[in-house]
């Protein structure tokens, strides 16, 4: 029997007047959006220095409970809701909320519900992947705030879509990628833009981990589990037999749900790479890899190389190429230092992670190595992110001002990195126009590449369609 909650039942199960759900209007999905089509910027209650911000958690899983504890911290917010298709991860974080603030949030299955609360200011969405950009559109047309994490979408067409939203509602718009708000990358970025590296050509990042020879392993399919609407946790996604294996955490390694390596980590970290070079988007991207070594369930590659081309920008003159590495069958994991961003520099190589971060010079004359470097080396320790990240999120939604990780920003990264996957599953190079967002197979871009280009979206559930703005 489904459990998914239609929008007819919605709303007519809600007792909610009528006028209360008609803000979203066709936003819910299933048409033509008269939202996205006339209706004005929603207003926004002005928020003082001293006024406290109502919040709703909408996914309530590891990364959700992670973002309230730091919301929470502030001592800025009161978390009215609480949404999630798990009871369990309902309960759970309900008691949370209690043992830290004393609180009864409201607690709802279905974010729409979140969403008509007049007195919500913001939503923190952290959901599975596949489900950011339908209730982060739909928040925006409703009037609050958003904090999202990463990656902000499931494919390009949907980030396109956030990216309007957020600038036709006037939202405030956080993307959960932390690494920007930490002062010693900003340190680094501060450092390369002076020139001290001199003129970068190429950069890298790379994640690592062992987890040979079954990776997460096999799980049959079985039935679900108690306290969960499996059919809305699928929501966009095709139906298939509930596997534990595909659901809480495991979800990420699926192409139906997520982006594997390079959505879930390289997208913080070539993020750092794209934001500090001012790069304009990606000019072309090659990927080679796949599942060389795992015998686990999972359909996204155990094994990467992406090279992202991108053209002149303001700290490259003449453009740069990005490598992003990526093992799961050798190297150490990311807690034990397997990743990184590197960039390389004429004075030297920069290497950073987000612990710390260190210049090694080059050698001015390698023929003479005891005449001294291009550069000195050093290292600096950097400190924890996260919270700092919350704080400017909140300081924003009172002076509507950018927040230093914006969703047109991310957008740029995100579209590069799942276009390091359209390039892996689509065969070949292609070369992307950033302008039509739509794939090429020549550098001249006259020849449309329909395989791509049919990868920069999805087909969507009826009933879970992509709002329109």
């Amino acid at each position: 029997m489904s459990h998914r909650v239609t929008r007819r039942a919605f709303l007519g199960n809600s007792g909610k007047a009528a006028a209360g759900m008609a803000a979203l209007g066709a936003v819910l999905g299933g048409g033509p959006s008269a939202a996205g089509q006339d209706k004005p910027a929603p207003t926004r209650k002005a928020l003082g220095a001293s006024d406290k911000i109502n919040i709703a958690l909408i996914g309530c899983g590891g990364m959700g409970k992670a973002n309230l504890k730091d919301f929470m911290q502030t001592g800025q917010c009161n978390t009215v809701a609480l949404c999630d298709v798990d009871k369990s991860h309902l309960d759970g974080t309900a008691q949370l909320v209690k043992d830290t603030t004393k609180e009864n949030p409201k607690l709802v299955k279905d974010y729409r519900e979140v969403l008509d609360m007049k007195d919500l200011d913001a939503v923190v969405i952290a959901t599975p992947d596949h489900w950011h950009a339908i209730p982060m559109i739909a928040a925006a047309a409703a009037g609050k705030d958003v904090y999202v994490e990463k990656p902000c979408c499931h494919n390009v067409k949907e980030g396109r879509a956030m990216v309007e939203a957020a600038r036709k509602y006037n939202a405030v718009v956080q993307v959960g990628t932390h690494q920007r708000s930490a002062k010693h990358m900003q340190e680094a970025m501060e450092y390369i833009r002076s020139g001290k590296l001199g003129t970068v050509s190429m950069t890298e990042t790379y994640t690592y981990g062992n987890e040979a020879p079954d990776g997460m392993g096999h799980e049959p399919d079985g039935p679900v589990p108690d306290g969960v609407d499996y059919d809305m946790w699928l929501g966009p996604a095709p139906v298939r037999p509930f596997n534990k294996r595909r659901f809480h955490f495991w979800f990420r390694w699926y192409f139906d749900y997520a982006a594997g390596m390079v959505g879930d980590w390289n997208v913080h970290l070539q993020d750092i790479i794209m934001w500090t070079l001012d790069t304009p988007h990606p000019s072309a991207v090659s990927t080679s890899g796949g599942k060389f070594v795992l015998t686990d369930d999972r359909d996204t590659p155990d094994t990467m190389l992406a090279t992202c081309e991108f053209d002149k920008g303001p700290y490259t003159p003449k453009g740069h190429v990005h490598i992003y590495t990526m093992r799961k069958a050798s190297g150490p994991p990311w807690d034990h230092d397997g990743y990184g961003m590197v960039f390389h520099g004429t004075n030297g190589k920069l290497h950073m992670t987000r612990k710390d971060w260190q210049v090694t010079g080059d050698v001015k004359d390698w023929k003479k190595p005891d005449e001294g470097l291009r550069a000195e080396s050093f290292k600096k320790e950097g400190v924890n992110q996260h919270y700092d990240h919350v704080v400017n999120f909140l300081d924003c939604m009172r002076t509507r001002k950018k927040p230093v990780a914006t969703i047109e920003e991310h957008f740029k990264t995100v579209a590069a990195c799942h276009l390091a996957n359209v390039s892996l599953r689509a065969g070949r190079k292609i070369f992307w126009d950033h302008q039509k967002e739509l794939c090429f197979k020549d550098a001249e871009k006259t020849i449309p590449d329909p395989v791509a280009n049919r990868l920069l979206t999805r087909e969507y559930r009826k009933g879970y369609e992509l709002p329109q703005v």
